[in-house]
């Protein structure tokens, strides 16, 4: 076959669009490039030296000025620390991802990654992965390591380490309820301020409101997790059915996940 005839059946063939292989289509790419956004950028490390200083110098300040006895004095601060944990870092997750959906919705880089092979469900778990590892590792891990290590340095009593992580894993689950929460919303709305709005109002009742609201009620929400951290990081008793909030929490993380990638497969670009 002559160049020439090759050039005409070459031209005459329908043009073949490339398309995302599965719903996962796409998703190595984009969870590098949302990775990249943490950790090739200044992002992390301005995020890690707010988390270690408002999650440790509270609880060293308790260390320094409380008057108890070591043992004593370590559940003190532990019980400042998780606690705090808990609501600072949930508060802190809704207000930075409160824009990673409506953003890219408003400035249109969603509908263009979109016409790329990539998979609708990938853009959403990219980026609740990514989230979720930046803010445990600045916003937890590393913040747990220098309470760890102040700890061991101003209170001569030991900080049992397992259950100390153990209480530290649940506060991570309460992180990623409130990412959940927060990329579910982006989903529905097309505005920064019911997102960031509902999920800040969310956290303050659990503080605010949490001995005022049925027991029944509030068992099936994160509101006890802050509690329940703390005791089992210091091995007090648990209250009964203490494992029912740690339950429902990932119950609704599962569901917030499962709403947000409906609803985001339903967006018209």
């Amino acid at each position: 076959m002559t160049t020439i005839a090759r050039r005409e059946l070459k031209e005459k063939r329908p043009l073949e669009p490339i398309t995302a292989k599965g719903r996962g289509g796409g998703f190595n790419n984009l969870l590098h490039k949302e990775l990249s956004q943490w950790w090739g950028t200044s992002m992390w490390w301005i995020q890690l030296i707010i988390w270690v200083l408002i999650l440790n110098v509270v609880s060293t300040i308790v260390m320094l000025t409380e008057a108890l006895p070591p043992v004593e004095l370590l559940q003190e601060v532990v019980f400042t620390f998780l606690p705090m944990a808990v609501g600072a870092v949930a508060i802190g997750t809704v207000i930075t991802t409160q824009g990673i959906i409506v953003g890219e919705k408003q400035l249109g880089t969603a509908a263009w990654v979109m016409s790329k092979p990539a998979s609708r469900s990938a853009f959403i778990l990219a980026k609740a992965l990514a989230y979720a590892i930046g803010f445990w590792t600045v916003a937890l891990a590393l913040p747990a390591i220098a309470f760890i290590v102040i700890t061991r340095l101003l209170i001569p009593a030991p900080l049992a380490l397992l259950p100390f992580l153990a209480g530290l894993g649940i506060a991570a689950l309460s992180q990623l309820f409130y990412l959940m929460l927060t990329l579910m919303l982006g989903t529905l709305y097309n505005a920064r301020g019911p997102v960031v709005g509902i999920g800040i109002a969310l956290v303050m009742s659990g503080l605010l409101l949490k001995s005022f609201i049925p027991p029944v009620v509030a068992m099936v929400t994160p509101w006890y997790l802050p509690d329940i951290s703390a005791s089992v990081a210091v091995q007090m008793p648990l209250p009964e059915n203490w494992f029912v909030p740690l339950l429902a929490t990932g119950c609704w993380t599962v569901l917030f996940t499962a709403v947000a990638l409906w609803r985001f497969s339903r967006e018209e670009f």
